[in-house]
């Protein structure tokens, strides 16, 4: 009987590479993953470091929408109240003019106007997370103050005209803010100013006779302000949309990079069943091939 020197060594190579074949379909089955290494799969590895970097992308700007949606809301709820306030000053004012009232109920009448402008330039000043946001750009700071030592008094606005915007992973930008100088102090509808020249009209106990004139830049005012209120809502509903939008791409993301790398298990599970198999005939091939070997040279 001749004997193939080299078949032996091709049973033992042919037995290594089905162990480890079996060892990394195990390991496959066992962690989920097809591709646990750059070099399973560069390809794979290289799109899903791709979907990771616009994962990040997403999330941050959801994590950011989150906080500006709420600021925006802070906002809206100011000039709410705001808008609440100069329609309950319009019409204290409107009953003032009506020539009726005693001079000291005229000075009451500018006692309360002079409450509804303190509470105005207080929601002017309106903070959120620390930051006040009718300040433009420059949050950090006050944006309104106001000297009662003249008369009428004067309002000063200490903010910027810049608005503040976000951006989104797709390049849209989306306003988060309003200044306040083109809310509450816009020329020709300046609401701080006005409630301060009403305040003068009606305090000395006379009705002055521009107060008809300042009450109707007011009544422009309460326009001015309704309508930079729109323009922040638009903005609000715009932001939380497509938060929305970008939330669920991000889940889709999630989905594709998971199953770029996952492992189909069924197909694994039959690899492995068939490596078994092929391991353990290529053990018994081995087996009796080692004793026919043994009984030739014991012959």
């Amino acid at each position: 009987m001749r004997v193939d020197p080299f078949f032996s060594l091709g049973l033992d190579s042919s037995l290594d590479s089905l162990t480890m074949r079996q060892d990394s379909l195990t390991s496959e089955l066992s962690s989920g993953l097809a591709v646990a290494l750059p070099s399973d799969d560069p390809l794979a590895a290289s799109q899903g470091v791709q979907l990771g970097s616009a994962i990040s992308q997403d999330d941050a700007f959801v994590q950011s929408a989150t906080s500006l949606e709420s600021k925006l809301q802070v906002s809206d709820s100011a000039l709410g109240s705001v808008v609440s306030q100069i329609t309950s000053a319009i019409s204290t004012a409107t009953g003032g003019l009506s020539g009726t009232l005693s001079s000291a109920n005229v000075s009451a009448v500018g006692q309360e106007l002079a409450g509804i402008r303190d509470e105005v330039v207080s929601l002017a000043n309106t903070t959120y997370a620390g930051s006040y946001v009718f300040a433009g750009t420059v949050a950090g700071t006050q944006p309104f103050s106001n000297d009662t030592s003249t008369t009428p008094a004067t309002v000063t606005y200490a903010g910027d005209g810049n608005q503040q915007f976000t951006e989104t992973p797709t390049g849209q930008k989306i306003a988060v803010s309003l200044p306040g100088s083109a809310i509450f102090t816009a020329s020709g509808a300046n609401v701080l100013d006005s409630l301060n020249k009403l305040v003068a009209d009606f305090s000395s106990g006379t009705v002055s006779s521009s107060a008809q004139a300042d009450m109707n830049e007011l009544s422009a005012g309460l326009t001015n302000v309704t309508t930079q209120r729109s323009v922040l809502d638009a903005s609000l509903s715009t932001l939380q949309q497509t938060s929305t939008y970008t939330s669920t791409n991000e889940v889709n993301l999630q989905a594709a990079q998971s199953a770029l790398v996952a492992t189909n298990t069924a197909t694994v599970a039959t690899d492995l069943s068939s490596t078994e198999t092929q391991q353990q005939a290529l053990l018994n091939v081995m087996s009796v091939a080692g004793k026919s070997l043994f009984d030739y040279m014991q012959n």
